[in-house]
């Protein structure tokens, strides 16, 4: 197969918008799309090198896969060694038992499948899983494993049979895509490779196009060249969160690179545009970039409160430029030359490290994340009372109004704490992480104080002071940041052993009124979920661009 640089061209235009998207850099919030081209381009380049051997009877599926552990097991391997050493560094337990899993799912070749099933890939919480993004090497892993034995099934057909199936194929994965994405089916429709696979199946329908023998005036060529181009910028620019994906919507970006892979060749100006040095050497080390960005923007935001500042996340972009010349250098470029690595010594490494993969991934689950890492004193100091607490922690009608409480590191105030007393000792934790970069905190919480916004409870002050410490925390426009931290278990359900579950209105020892404890036990937490979250809803139209919820207490 003839190389064509403007195929590595477009591999940039793919991995750069997918690293500006997950870095949360403003006009790239269709940087996701980036997938979606890399897709056509793996159906495309895999199938035109299958069509042209078993075309003159050189196929095999042992060089097949040979080629492609070649292609995606040094790199792979080098990101999980630094990825597993940096999780059992960083990492609590509870994390990194699910990083464990992760690792399972990457050796096993269904990271699509695990992510689908324990998170969402636009969710807060996605953006600190270092794997997230081997969900598309495992869609396209399983693409590698089933195409090649297909088209062999299919060869005696002839090829005008062959790209009938594969149409018929590629539209039944399409309308598939539309209709769970109207359907609410949103992450088994994005995870999953059966409505992913018209994308690479597109590609592989252009492959079967003899593209020399396609007369069109040059002219044409570039026009379509250019409208291919455009339709992926436009996806770029304004697909977001809530386009519904894969859906008739991704026939945007996959039709443009269809487009430019037809028509884009080095005499038209996309082609020579693509075929710039510049993009030709991102798109030669586009797979190491596309595999280091993620562990790196994940630890970074784990080991930092709040979102990473610009500084900060360009600094990861800048190492993972320089990550990805050295691992494209010394591990992609050797790992792929039959004269360093022969084909016995590439089954070997892959083997081993597909089982040393697994042995740790199924350790790190089976160990419970290793909880006894640290050292005894580091968790009993994880429960010290706040030195703050007496000062700052009010209770009763004579409680602290927001305007007089706690303040750390007054000059720069851009962070507060709003809850019970379960929020004291999480609140001093996080001042003197925020002290190292110079940011100041509020500190709001009362003794026993549910978050009674549409309710009255029978601790004195406590209804007043939720109201008061929310008015003033939506006119404070400097405090940008907000921690909320409530015993919703104890509210809900009692406090006590004894009697729990102990309904609302059941629990002797309950804290509310008796006008919210005369009413149903599920009207009673009907009332209360409404009240939390109406708090969160007024912060949010405020402002606050961040609420992280002290989720421990949530239930």
């Amino acid at each position: 197969m003839q190389y064509r640089k403007e195929i590595d061209g477009l591999r940039a235009i793919a991995v750069l918008p997918v690293i500006l998207f997950h870095g949360d850099f403003s006009g790239f919030s269709g940087g996701y799309i980036g997938v979606d081209i890399f897709f056509v381009i793996s159906g495309y380049l895999i199938t035109s090198i299958i069509v042209a051997e078993i075309s003159k009877q050189q196929f095999s599926l042992i060089n097949f896969y040979e080629r492609r552990a070649r292609r995606i097991l040094p790199a792979l391997s080098l990101v999980l060694l630094f990825t597993t050493i940096a999780a059992f560094i960083l990492m609590p337990a509870d994390l990194l038992k699910s990083y464990s899993q992760s690792l399972v799912s990457v050796a096993t070749f269904s990271s699509n499948i695990f992510f689908y099933l324990t998170s969402g890939y636009f969710s807060t919480v996605s953006d600190e899983k270092p794997l997230l993004h081997t969900w598309s090497l495992a869609v396209e892993e399983q693409y590698y494993i089933f195409f090649p034995i297909l088209l062999m099934l299919l060869w005696s057909a002839g090829k005008k049979n062959i790209i009938s199936i594969l149409v018929v194929i590629s539209l039944i994965s399409l309308f598939l895509s539309q209709y769970l994405s109207t359907k609410g089916w949103v992450d088994e429709n994005f995870y999953l490779i059966f409505s992913r696979a018209w994308e690479l199946l597109f590609g592989s329908l252009v492959a079967f196009m003899n593209l020399k023998t396609i007369s069109t005036t040059k002219l044409t060529r570039e026009i379509i060249g250019l409208l291919g181009l455009l339709l992926i910028l436009v996806s770029i620019l304004f697909f977001d969160a809530q386009t519904p994906f894969p859906s008739f919507f991704t026939l945007t970006p996959v039709l443009g690179t269809c487009f430019i892979i037809i028509f884009g060749k080095s005499d038209t100006f996309v082609g020579r545009f693509l075929s710039t040095r510049l993009f030709v050497s991102v798109g030669l080390i586009s797979y190491s970039l596309y595999l280091w960005h993620q562990p790196l923007f994940a630890f970074l935001r784990l080991k930092t409160i709040g979102e990473p500042s610009t500084p900060m996340l360009v600094s990861a972009i800048i190492a993972t430029f320089i990550l990805s010349y050295l691992s494209y250098r010394f591990i992609e470029k050797p790992f792929r030359s039959k004269t360093s690595f022969n084909r016995k010594a590439i089954f070997q490494y892959s083997a081993a490290s597909i089982i040393l993969v697994l042995s740790v991934g199924l350790s790190g689950h089976l160990y419970q994340g290793f909880q006894g890492r640290f050292a005894n004193n580091i968790y009993t100091e994880t429960i010290q009372p706040s030195p703050k607490r007496k000062e700052c922690h009010t209770k009763g009608a004579d409680y602290l109004s927001p305007d007089v409480s706690c303040r750390y590191f007054e000059n720069n105030v851009t962070w507060a704490s709003f809850g019970d007393s379960h929020i004291v000792e999480p609140t001093y934790a996080l001042s003197k992480i925020l002290e190292q970069d110079g940011k100041g905190l509020l500190h709001l919480s009362f003794s026993g104080c549910p978050p009674a916004l549409l309710f009255e409870v029978k601790q004195p002050g406590c209804s007043k002071w939720i109201k008061e410490s929310l008015v003033y925390l939506e006119t404070n426009d400097s405090i940008k940041n907000i921690i909320l931290g409530f015993r919703h278990s104890a509210y809900l359900f009692g406090d006590q052993l004894d009697s729990y579950p102990g309904l609302p209105n059941e629990n002797p020892n309950n804290l509310f009124s008796e006008s919210f404890r005369s009413s149903t036990a599920e009207g009673a937490r009907e009332i209360y979920w409404e009240s939390f979250f109406g708090i969160i809803t007024r912060l949010l139209k405020s402002g606050k661009t961040e609420l992280p919820t002290n989720s421990r207490h949530l239930l």
